[in-house]
């Protein structure tokens, strides 16, 4: 026997039920989006101080090998060499070099012996990073390093290496290269903590502060 359905018997989502339903899709997307928001930055922020640790291994290795400090600067591993102190912002992805092929270095030039050396290591992708020393001596290092879509830059003082400083600012987010104020280079001074040195110009910390 065979039954047809009538419109008594056809059954659907009524309008207020489709309203509740489209209220509680909008209250978790404003739980959820914020969140996701707050973890990527968190994730590429992690990615720019990663890349300072690794630099920071790379320059004990060149002053393990010249008996000084280098900067940044992109070489093959057959060049390189700097007798200035100054380093380049080096915005990855940049590869690490080859004997043939530039790539991501740091690399100095003893001020006495004129002995020359460069460690290659490659940056990731939007994060910029500058190794620079406080003169032409390489008796110590400043590296600083962020990311394209982080909130934070990162620091890393060569005469207290076991310590990394931060400066975050929200205005920093989707621009390009370092941002916050360059701390003075000085040999035996926490660069990062010196009366004279110049407020980072971050928010809602308007110093430099130590990552815990």
């Amino acid at each position: 026997m065979i039954t047809r359905m009538t419109k008594k018997d056809e059954k659907g989502f009524t309008l207020i039920e489709l309203m509740i339903v489209i209220a509680i899709i909008g209250i978790l997307a404003a739980i959820a989006i914020p969140q996701f928001a707050s973890y990527r930055k968190r994730a590429t922020n992690t990615k720019a101080s990663s890349t300072v640790g690794t630099f920071k291994n790379a320059l004990a290795a060149l002053n393990q090998d010249i008996a000084c400090y280098g900067v940044s600067a992109q070489f093959n591993l057959n060049a390189g060499g700097n007798a200035t102190g100054v380093g380049i912002d080096l915005l990855g992805p940049i590869v690490s070099p080859t004997a043939t092929v530039a790539g991501a270095v740091v690399t100095g030039t003893h001020p006495t012996t004129g002995a020359i050396s460069s460690v290659g290591l490659s940056v990731p992708g939007d994060v910029t990073i500058n190794v620079s020393t406080e003169g032409a001596n390489h008796g110590t290092y400043l590296i600083l390093a962020s990311h394209l879509k982080g909130n934070r830059e990162y620091g890393v003082d060569g005469d207290l290496e076991a310590m990394m400083y931060f400066a975050q600012n929200e205005l920093w987010v989707d621009n390009a290269g370092l941002n916050a104020v360059t701390p003075l280079i000085t040999v035996g001074l926490n660069d990062f903590d010196d009366a004279t040195t110049p407020a980072p110009g971050g928010a809602p910390n308007d110093a430099w502060a130590v990552l815990q």
